[in-house]
C-alpha cells in the first residue's frame, strides 16, 4: 500500500504507551475518520513509579524483547500507522516499530538523542550555540566548572523529577544524591541508545546547566518531508515565587518577531538532530532585557496537554496532525477558526501535602460540560492516597487539570474559577505531611496574571505532558 493509499482509507492505528488523554482524544478522531485503534503499553507506569516517592513496581522486562512483541502484534493486526504521545519510552518504541515495518515515523536515533538531555545539548550547541547555557555532566563528588548558581537534573526524567537549583557547594553535595535516579530507570534508554544511535549511555546520569532567565513558552511544530512547520507557541505561567506551572495559555503573548526566532531556532536544531518526520515541542525562555532566547529542552513528541487549546482557538486538534503524519499525509492546520480567542490549560495544585478524601464524580464533570461543552477536565488525584504518593514535581502537588476557552484572559480566569468551585475535591492534612523546600512554597499571588520573569532556571518544575 502506498503512502497516499494508506492515508486515504480507514486505517488500523497502533498506539504505544497510551495515556488516558490518548484514549479520549483518539477515540473521537478515530470515530470521525473510521479508523480502528490498537493499544499497547510497556513500562511507562512502572518507570514513572521508579522515580515516585514510593517505588511499587519494576519494569516489565528487557526492552528489546518488548520491541519484538510489539512488532509481532503490529504485523498480526496489519497496522497502517503507529503513534505515541508518551515521553518515555513510548515515542522511541513507536519510532522503532515504524522503521521495522516501513511506516512513516521519526528517525529512531533522532528521537533518542533529543530525549537524552546531554546529547540533546550537544546537538543544540552545534546548531544554535547562543541559545544554549553552559553545561556539563556531573562527576560524583566533583563540582562542575560552572559558576554558582546552576541547575542540576537527570539526563532523563519525568516532570523534572530530580531537578534542582544549586547555589553553593553544600547544596550540591546534598542535592546531587537526590538528582541521581535509580539505574533501572535508565535501562531502556541505555539499551536503545546503544543499539539504535550507536551511543553508550555512560556512567554519568546527572547534567549541570547554567541558569536561563525570562518568561517560558513552548514552541510546537512538526517536520514533514524534511521541513519544519510551526503549530503554535504556548505561554507557561508559573505560580509567583515558584517554578511550578499555574497554567498554559494560547496564543502566546510574545511578539511575532520572538516567535519567528523560535521557529528559526527550531528549524536549525531539529535539522541538526536528524529529526526528519513527526511532531515535536521545544521549551524556551525569552529574556526581554537581554533580548535572549534560550532552549530549556527538546521533547521529540507532541505536547498532548495543548492539543485541545489549538482546537479551541484555531479549530484543529494536534491529535489530527499526529494521525496525518503517521499515515504519511500532509497535515492540515489553520489559524483563528476556533470558537474562542484564547484558551488555557489550568493546573489544580496544592503546596501542602494532603490525603485525598473525595474527587469529582462523572455527574460533576457532566454538569460542567453541559455549561462549557468543549471543556476538558482531568482528575489526577486518587481517593484514599496522599498527593505525595503520586508523581509530583517535588515542590508542589498537582491533582487536576482544567482546559477551557474564552474571549480574554479575564474571561478565561472567570470560567476557571466557576469550574473549580463546582469540582468537589476534598482533602485532609495527614499526620506527617511531606515538607517542601521553604523557598518553593506558595507565596501570595500577584493581583494580575503574568508570565514569570525573574530568577528562572534552565528547567521548570513539573513539565507539561
Amino acid at each position: 500500500m502506498t503512502t497516499g493509499e494508506r492515508g486515504a482509507a480507514a486505517a488500523m492505528v497502533l498506539v504505544v504507551c497510551p495515556s488516558h488523554r490518548d484514549h479520549r482524544e483518539l477515540a473521537l478522531l478515530a470515530e470521525a475518520r473510521r479508523h480502528r485503534l490498537l493499544f499497547h503499553d510497556y513500562a511507562s507506569i512502572e518507570l514513572e513509579e521508579m522515580v515516585a516517592p514510593t517505588a511499587r513496581r519494576i519494569a516489565s522486562g528487557p526492552v528489546h524483547e518488548e520491541v519484538e512483541r510489539i512488532v509481532a502484534a503490529a504485523v498480526s493486526a496489519r497496522i497502517d500507522a503507529v503513534v505515541s504521545t508518551d515521553d518515555y519510552p513510548g515515542s522511541t518504541l513507536a519510532a522503532i516499530v515504524a522503521r521495522r515495518l516501513g511506516l512513516p515515523g521519526t528517525p529512531v536515533a533522532a528521537d533518542l538523542l533529543c530525549q537524552h538531555k546531554y546529547h540533546s545539548r550537544l546537538i543544540q550547541q552545534r546548531a544554535q550555540p547562543d541559545a544554549v547555557p553552559p553545561f556539563a555532566l556531573l562527576e560524583p563528588g566533583v563540582a562542575p566548572e560552572l559558576p554558582f548558581p546552576f541547575f542540576i537534573k537527570p539526563v532523563k526524567s519525568f516532570f523534572s523529577v530530580g531537578a534542582f537549583r544549586v547555589d553553593d557547594d553544600e547544596a550540591l553535595r546534598s542535592l546531587a544524591r537526590r538528582a541521581t535516579l535509580p539505574e533501572p530507570f535508565f535501562a531502556p534508554l541505555g539499551a536503545l541508545l546503544e543499539r539504535y544511535a550507536g551511543v553508550p549511555f555512560g556512567r554519568l546520569s546527572v547534567l549541570a546547566e547554567g541558569l536561563l532567565t525570562g518568561s517560558q513558552a513552548t514552541f510546537e511544530g512538526y517536520v514533514f518531508e524534511g521541513r519544519v512547520h510551526p503549530v503554535g507557541v504556548v505561554d507557561s505561567i508559573m505560580f509567583p515565587g515558584t517554578l511550578s506551572f499555574e497554567r498554559f495559555e494560547y496564543p502566546s503573548a510574545l511578539s511575532r518577531a520572538v516567535q519567528d526566532r523560535m521557529a528559526d531556532t527550531a528549524d536549525r536544531v531539529m535539522r541538526a538532530a536528524g529529526f526528519a518526520h513527526g511532531l515535536f515541542n521545544i521549551e524556551f525562555r525569552y529574556d526581554p532585557q537581554q533580548d535572549r532566547l534560550g532552549i530549556v529542552e527538546i521533547n521529540p513528541r507532541m505536547a498532548s496537554q495543548f492539543a485541545d487549546l489549538y482546537e479551541k482557538v484555531d479549530g484543529f486538534n494536534t491529535y489530527s496532525l499526529l494521525l496525518d503524519l503517521a499515515l504519511g499525509r500532509r497535515p492540515a492546520s489553520r489559524r483563528g477558526a476556533g470558537r474562542h480567542a484564547m484558551a488555557a490549560s489550568c493546573v489544580l495544585r496544592r503546596f501542602e501535602d494532603a490525603r485525598v478524601v473525595q474527587v469529582p464524580c462523572e455527574g460533576d464533570l457532566r454538569r460542567i460540560r453541559e455549561a462549557h461543552p468543549d471543556a476538558r477536565i482531568e482528575v489526577l488525584a486518587t481517593p484514599g492516597e496522599r498527593l505525595s504518593q503520586q508523581l509530583q514535581d517535588g515542590c508542589s502537588f498537582r491533582y487536576g487539570l482544567v482546559s477551557i476557552g474564552g474571549r480574554s484572559r479575564e474571561d478565561l480566569m472567570a470560567t476557571f474559577d466557576w469550574c473549580r468551585r463546582r469540582l468537589p475535591f476534598r482533602f485532609e492534612r495527614p499526620a506527617s505531611p511531606v515538607k517542601l523546600p521553604h523557598d518553593m512554597r506558595f507565596r501570595a499571588r500577584l493581583p494580575a496574571p503574568r508570565m514569570q520573569q525573574a530568577g528562572a532556571s534552565a528547567a521548570s518544575i513539573g513539565d507539561h505532558e
